[in-house]
């Protein structure tokens, strides 16, 4: 019998963590959390209520959720969520695709979501709750902090490290052995050669800081 599982949110995220987890083939999604009460259904699935319904499902022998809320200009929204379903007890499902390349000796954090043509090197560690979305590369022995969102096609060198809460955008990239301090966004097609700070917004090449 499959083990079932809650996705959290109801956007184009949420569409994308269906899909993965019904290829898996392992868990059995009961239903999604929803704000929006006049939606009647989620491709199929049930809306069970916004996320404060959670807690009565736990109580009901609900164990697992996948966070289905990606990011767009910053990652809190899908951050609250992990925050909210780990201080209820529930285990948030961590997604490989299948058509990843995981090193054997990279490390990934709960309720990371590595997505299609992936790769990642030995040694890199990824924190929890990460997305790395399609075809993104991070090198040997990065480190990749909480709630980071690495988008499409993004290059992270070896030797990196990027802090929590930061996104780096489509297509940006970051040199080997640069810094990225926590909740800074990486602009689209940048490519940052010099550490950055906190709390920055970085755009062009070489990729040039901007307060937020």
């Amino acid at each position: 019998m499959k083990e079932k599982i809650i996705i959290i949110g109801d956007g184009g995220h949420a569409r994308m963590i269906q899909d993965f987890i019904e290829e898996e083939n392992r868990y059995q999604i009961i239903g999604v959390t929803s704000k929006n009460q006049a939606r009647e259904d989620f491709f199929g699935y049930p809306i069970l209520g916004p996320d404060e319904v959670l807690v009565n499902y736990y109580t009901k022998g609900i164990k697992k959720v996948a966070i289905g809320i990606g990011g767009f200009t910053n990652n809190e929204s899908r951050k609250k969520a992990f925050i909210m379903a780990k201080a209820i007890g529930f285990e948030v499902l961590t997604i490989i695709h299948n058509s990843a390349v995981v090193s054997k000796y990279a490390c990934i954090g709960e309720g990371t979501v590595i997505m299609p043509n992936v790769t990642i090197n030995n040694d890199v560690k990824i924190g929890l709750n990460c997305v790395i979305a399609n075809g993104a590369v991070i090198s040997h022995e990065s480190i990749i902090g909480d709630h980071v969102l690495i988008s499409a096609g993004s290059i992270v060198g070896g030797y990196t490290r990027i802090g929590e809460g930061s996104l780096l955008a489509l297509g940006s990239n970051v040199i080997s052995g640069v810094i990225i301090g926590n909740n800074t966004l990486v602009a689209a097609g940048a490519v940052a050669v010099t550490n950055i700070g906190d709390n920055k917004k970085v755009f062009g090449v070489p990729a040039k800081e901007k307060n937020m």
